[in-house]
């Protein structure tokens, strides 16, 4: 596409492929300066003026989806040949390039995603929202580790857009009632979270094919394999959870993502206290096998039926017209009250209540909702500098988490900050304080001036706050690695080649080089190269 703006937006660089559908660019508004994924498409010929302001209507509504695990949508527009929607740019990647590098991911990490996605249908369902094409190339991981759905639309967007017939690796994440012409509905995009928790488990779909017609045949007539059979380590708890999502009748489904979420928990509880799946299943209360009876599905939600007024019966006092209405005033005040803006003491109150939450999500709450407003409405105010103190906080634990994620998954660190900070805690988690002090005073030193590497700065002080509280040996390096090659030797003796391997491998990647060491970093060398006679 030759054209370098269009609309507000001025486009940099292109993000996917050009399609029919049209072209996702990274774009910036050149008024507000903010960073946005715009995807650009085609306006079809003969478009009249109802289809645009039908476009427009849907549009405003998508706008009003608002969740951690949601791309957001910021708005879009025409202009002499072309339309567009800009959206939240995710710094991470889709999900389905994740799978295609790693080809499966950590159970931990398919939870912890598919819970992610959960949250978000039950939000979105609750808004009126319906995905209907969830697969792994509509969810984006973020570098923070946070699993979010993108592309939702309705008829008119998705009738501008256009585009060709679905191909078959995006089929295979489709409820199989979708296959016969019925419209997606909550229990369609259940379905395809399985399908995607299924397939970041195994690295594939539940029924992969490699034509339209397989794989109309196997939908019809065959289940998917479960996934425990494929991954030895998945829980059976959570196996149970994937084969529900996976019915091919919706009946058998969860009864909603809210359930789902609820079936997530109880069986991660009941695992913890040894219960098999089995038993609680046939216990008085699981999430799991809750079906779409409104009575069962009370009960796990916790409603309490209405009771029926028999005839004749007194009116409750709390259901007299003139309480509901007294009622209704406070309730009412009530909203009026919470809508006001806080005051500074406010605003701290409500960062400390969130912060002191051990969740991460309550934590970039604080700081987005309540820190930040802090301290851009009073920046000479008595609460500035621990406003300022929490958000350095907060960054620091996000990058954290980060860095940890990205090294699970095997990611290279993406700036100088970051690679510092890890081969760093290498040396520190191998037991060389003295190396690893050294190496976080380096990153405080050299990298002080770059506001944007300040929570690895942050995060190289913390380390050296801990390790400097008690003293180091002159000598303990040596000692350290004799220490470890005698590990190693025991661990090889009892034939554990694996556990004795990788601490020859970390002395010889840490220290090859060190002439002080050589002779030890010589004797890792000898043993690993005695393994491969």
């Amino acid at each position: 596409m030759a054209k370098s703006r269009i609309g507000p937006f001025a486009l940099e660089a292109p993000m996917s492929a050009a399609k029919r559908s049209g072209q996702v660019f990274r774009a910036i508004h050149l008024e507000q300066k903010k960073l946005a994924a715009l995807r650009v498409f085609p306006v079809p010929l003969g478009m009249t003026p109802e289809s645009r302001e039908a476009f427009a209507s849907q549009l405003e509504q998508l706008k009003q989806l608002r969740h951690p695990s949601i791309a957001r949508c910021y708005g879009g527009g025409f202009d002499s040949r072309n339309a567009y929607l800009a959206y939240e740019l995710v710094d991470g990647e889709s999900l389905d390039k994740v799978l295609d590098r790693r080809g499966r991911l950590p159970w931990e990490t398919v939870l912890e995603y598919s819970q992610q996605l959960a949250e978000a249908l039950q939000y979105s369902h609750q808004m009126g929202w319906i995905h209907g094409r969830l697969r792994p190339e509509k969810i984006l991981i973020s570098s923070d580790g946070r699993a979010k759905i993108s592309d939702y639309r309705r008829d008119a967007i998705t009738s501008i857009m256009g585009g060709g017939p679905p191909l078959v690796r995006q089929l295979q994440y489709a409820a199989p009632e979708q296959f016969t012409g019925r419209t997606a509905d909550e229990k369609s995009d259940l379905y395809s979270l399985g399908a995607v928790t299924y397939a970041m488990l195994t690295g594939e779909p539940p029924l992969p094919a490699t034509t339209t017609e397989e794989l109309l045949e196997r939908v019809h007539n065959e289940v998917p394999v479960s996934a425990s059979t494929k991954v030895l380590d998945c829980p059976v708890w959570l196996n149970a959870i994937i084969d529900q999502l996976l019915a091919k009748d919706p009946k058998q489904r969860p009864f909603s993502a809210t359930a789902l979420q609820l079936a997530f928990k109880e069986a991660q509880r009941r695992h913890v206290e040894g219960v098999g799946v089995l038993q609680h299943a046939t216990a008085g209360f699981s999430a799991l096998r809750m079906g779409a009876n409104r009575e069962e599905a009370e009960k796990v939600l916790g409603i309490r039926p209405k009771k029926k007024r028999r005839q004749g019966e007194e009116v409750a006092f709390f259901e007299r017209p003139w309480v509901l209405v007294a009622g209704f005033a406070i309730a009412l005040a009530a909203v009026v009250w919470f809508l006001l803006p806080l005051n500074e003491a406010g605003l701290r109150q409500r960062a400390e209540k969130e912060l002191a939450s051990e969740d991460w999500i309550d934590w970039h709450d604080a700081r987005d909702g309540y820190l930040y407003s802090l301290l851009e409405r009073f920046p000479d105010g008595k609460h500035a500098e621990w406003a300022k103190e929490q958000i350095d906080w907060v960054d620091m634990k996000e990058a954290e988490r980060r860095i940890e994620r990205n090294q699970r998954m095997g990611v290279t660190p993406k700036s100088e900050a970051e690679r510092r900070y890890v081969e760093a805690k290498q040396f520190e988690d191998f037991g060389d304080r003295a190396t690893a002090v050294d190496k976080y005073r380096g990153i405080v030193k050299i990298l002080s001036d770059d506001e944007n590497d300040r929570p690895i700065i942050n995060l190289a002080r913390r380390q050296l706050r801990a390790i400097e509280a008690t003293p180091l040996d002159a000598n303990l390096l040596q000692k350290l690695l004799l220490s470890k090659l005698d590990e190693a030797n025991k661990l090889y003796e009892k034939s554990d080649v694996v556990g004795a391997k990788q601490i020859w491998e970390s002395i010889i990647n840490l220290y090859e080089g060190n002439q002080e060491l050589a002779p030890l970093v010589d004797q890792a060398e000898q043993r690993l190269s005695n393994l491969k006679k």
